[in-house]
């Protein structure tokens, strides 16, 4: 299928298609930048031309395309927006069942892409959560599972990052990113493309990405400027004029909005916070000359920021109020806009909402005026006093902001930011144990700049405390808050906000507000109050209504419980009785039958993976992976299980059981500890070992004992994760003609330094193997594997004894 036939059939033949979609689509290489106005087909340019050139293009063309698309961006509602128009592509190709759109924000079900590593996939997400995850600190996602998504999206992946005038900071991490995974090493083909209408190249250049090393701009050219659809929007007038209301002055600004706005047109009034936007819309609430004015920004639950929109999407005749999320998040035109000051690439971003498809004969743009502006002009936050005098002396010249007239504005945009990551930061993220204290490196700094940090936080209905097995949040429920202004919240309402604590296994009270820091989720009673469906976060609110329960979903992963395979979780809570299968029919399975479906699966993900050198090793350590289920503690713990049927009682090989089992004997207990010890003693290559470790995300580069672990009777014994010194694995059956030989198992390792006959210790093993492969291809491999093991875990959940799926 060619490109324009692609196009066609994704967009609909009346559909504008303009040139530079092609010229990236079928360009010999990528290129690294697209500076092109907004409404002109970025999106499309970059997804269609993916699909392109990963599904029809000549073979060599498919063969360097990424597997994986991430397409980043600034905020949620263009988050959602995108990934509407990606499934609604995908759907018209007939590419569905080869072809997986997934949504990464908080709260959302994100197994089925990473558990199928081998898959094309298009990711779509925050700048939060998707650079979250480059970093192995994904917000919203179980500290266990860090390394999945950290492998996934760096290597064999294509990164684009839209609208990257708003992302501060992170543009200058993306770019960091870039330059690491090329000096580190990568599996497969790895690129990234930054966007923008007012894209400037030294917003990307950094320490160790100069501009030597990005590649070209793409823009539109003299055959774009003479399409008849590119010219209209160019020339589409926007007159411009200030308002006689003073910016940050909340009364006369509603006031000047009421005036602005006219009857059967839709008008647009932008504030730079949230504070401001919520102060006007409650003005304009209470004036009878404005009927049902909308309130659209970032910190809404999903579903009533969607009402918002709706909302006003469906009226001819409609008012909204909105902050910056209105700079690229909404696909509406207005005839009025009115906009505050701000840096001169948000005003341009902002303008584009304004006769946006060239046919409004009235459209017209207001800005606030702010007199002179000095450094300590009070309404100046979020952005910097200077830039907004900037803007100013630009806009008091300017008569009309149609794109032809800012074509001809040579404005600086310099994009700084307070906090670079370095490739040593790159490398101590890696390690993702928590230290002593339960803390972790913070990456919020190399995310959003200044006070843009968030938690997220959800509403349930519970006494004291939450239940026991409450369940994980849906992205429903999920509310963006900025970290500063839930502090304040906590300070007021210490007994009603939680957290989850892995190592607890369950939902703890906060206890200091230190541990309320970015990226963090927190469970509130609903009495507390802090949220309003009408004006969204809102400290001063009432009791806040819980959301109907959805989709069924476990209680967030623990340190001695695993989400995707828990030890003591029945089949029946892991995966709930649906598609006609009987549990109680589900099979007890051996660590031979259950390693022979992991090893399957992990054959048919490596079919074409571009991971040659390492197959072998992925092989090995899927095979000897759950030798450590032979462990007596947890041998034990299955048969505990009042279910176990008796030939079963009499077996040292169980490594599945179809409902439930107790808990371990000893608290924490890691079983893929004991193997990785075993493989060690079994004198096997330190990477497989280190796969085996790393398979349920918990035992990686260092080994300790954590708080609350039983200690052998005897003093002086070491111990760590429920393994003691000297413990023996039987010998057993481990599927596909391999047996495993009874074996000690020692835990000199853990130690630091080498060991009295001159081995290395664990740490030193790990850092050497993590310096080898480099970070990202380390974890790129850990990813397969255990995609694999959980992939043959769902499967034999499904199966019933005759094997039928």
């Amino acid at each position: 299928m060619e490109f324009q036939e692609v196009t066609r059939t994704a967009l609909g033949p009346v559909r504008k298609r303009i040139g530079f979609q092609e010229r990236f689509a079928q360009a010999e290489t990528l290129p690294s930048m697209i500076r092109v106005p907004t409404g002109l087909g970025k999106t499309a340019a970059i997804v269609l031309g993916w699909i392109w050139r990963r599904f029809h293009a000549p073979p060599a063309i498919r063969k360097a395309t990424p597997r994986r698309l991430a397409y980043c961006l600034p905020m949620r509602t263009l988050v959602e927006q995108t990934a509407d128009s990606a499934q609604t592509w995908v759907k018209r190709l007939g590419l569905t069942e080869k072809l997986a759109v997934r949504v990464l924000m908080g709260g959302e079900q994100t197994k089925e892409w990473d558990i199928h590593p081998e898959r094309p996939a298009i990711l779509i997400g925050t700048q939060d959560m998707l650079l979250s995850r480059a970093l192995n600190r994904g917000y919203a996602v179980s500290r266990y599972r860090w390394p999945l998504p950290f492998g996934l999206l760096n290597n064999d992946c294509l990164w684009v990052f839209d609208e990257v005038q708003l992302m501060d900071v992170g543009v200058k991490t993306s770019a960091q990113l870039e330059a690491f995974r090329s000096s580190m090493g990568a599996f497969g083909s790895t690129q990234s493309i930054w966007m923008s209408a007012t894209l400037e190249e030294n917003w990307l250049e950094t320490v160790d990405l100069p501009k030597s090393s990005l590649g070209r701009l793409l823009e539109l050219d003299a055959g774009d400027h003479a399409n008849d659809y590119v010219r209209k929007l160019w020339t589409a007038a926007k007159p411009l004029s200030a308002s006689a209301a003073p910016m940050g002055e909340a009364a006369a600004c509603a006031q000047a909005v009421a005036e602005a706005h006219r009857k059967g047109t839709r008008s647009l009034a932008v504030f730079n916070t949230v504070d401001r936007a919520v102060d006007v819309y409650q003005r304009l609430q209470k004036r009878k000359d404005i009927s049902a004015p909308v309130l659209i920004h970032s910190r809404f639950r999903p579903e009533d920021r969607k009402r918002h929109l709706e909302a006003f999407l469906d009226k001819e005749d409609a008012l909204a109020v909105t902050t910056q999320v209105v700079e690229a998040g909404v696909d509406v035109s207005a005839t009025t806009l009115l906009t505050e000051l701000a840096p001169w690439a948000s005003l341009v971003q902002r303008f584009g909402r304004c006769n946006r498809k060239g046919d409004d004969k009235a459209a017209r743009v207001i800005w606030f005026d702010s007199g002179e502006i000095d450094d300590k002009f009070k309404y100046a936050a979020p952005y910097d006093a200077e830039e907004l005098r900037a803007s100013r002396n630009l806009l008091r010249n300017l008569e009309n902001v149609s794109l032809e007239a800012l074509d001809h504005i040579k404005a600086e945009m310099p994009l700084e930011a307070a906090h670079v990551i370095r490739r040593r930061d790159m490398i101590d993220l890696f390690d993702t144990t928590p230290d002593l204290a339960g803390n972790d490196i913070d990456v919020s700094r190399f995310i959003r700049g200044g006070d843009e940090h968030d938690v997220q936080a959800f509403w349930r209905e519970f006494e004291d405390a939450p239940a026991e097995a409450e369940p994980s949040p849906r992205r429903e429920e999920l509310c963006s808050v900025p970290v500063g202004r839930f502090r304040e919240f906590y300070k007021k309402n210490r007994s009603d906000i939680f957290r989850w604590d892995g190592l607890e296994d369950r939902w703890r009270k906060v206890e200091e507000d230190r541990e309320i820091y970015p990226g963090q989720t927190f469970l509130v009673r609903c009495k507390a109050g802090g949220y309003d469906a009408e004006v969204g976060w809102n400290p001063k609110s009432a009791a806040v209504e819980p959301l109907t329960a959805g989709d069924s979903r476990p209680r967030p992963e623990a340190n001695g419980r695993d989400f995707e395979n828990a030890p003591w979780m029945s089949i029946a809570e892991h995966t709930p009785e649906a598609n006609g299968r009987d549990l109680e029919n589900a099979p007890w399975m051996s660590i031979a039958e259950h390693t022979d479906d992991v090893a399957a699966e992990l054959n048919a993900i490596l079919e074409d993976a571009p991971v040659e050198t390492a197959r072998e090793f992925l092989q090995e350590a899927a095979r000897w992976h759950d030798w450590g289920k032979a462990h007596p503690v947890f041998q034990g713990a299955v048969k505990k299980n009042e279910k176990c049927p008796r030939d079963w009682q009499k077996r040292l090989d169980i490594a599945k059981t179809p409902n439930g089992m107790k808990k371990y004997e000893r608290t924490g207990f890691r079983h893929e500890l004991a193997s990785a010890l075993a493989m060690l003693e079994a004198g096997m290559s330190d990477l497989s070992v280190y796969l085996a470790a790393a398979h349920h995300g918990k035992v990686r580069l260092s080994i300790r004992s954590l708080p609350r672990e039983k200690a052998p009777p005897d003093a002086g014994r070491l111990y760590a994760r429920g393994i003691w010194n000297a413990d023996e694995l039987p010998h057993i059956d481990l599927g596909g003609g391999v047996s495993a030989s009874p074996t000690i198992l020692s835990l000199e390792c853990m130690k630091m330094g080498r060991s009295a006959t001159g081995k290395p210790s664990w740490a030193e093993r790990m850092l050497r193997l993590r310096d080898e492969w480099g970070p990202f291809r380390l974890a790129y491999l850990e990813a397969l594997l255990r995609a694999a093991d959980m992939r043959a875990s769902q499967k034999e959940a499904n199966r019933s004894p005759g094997g039928m799926q």
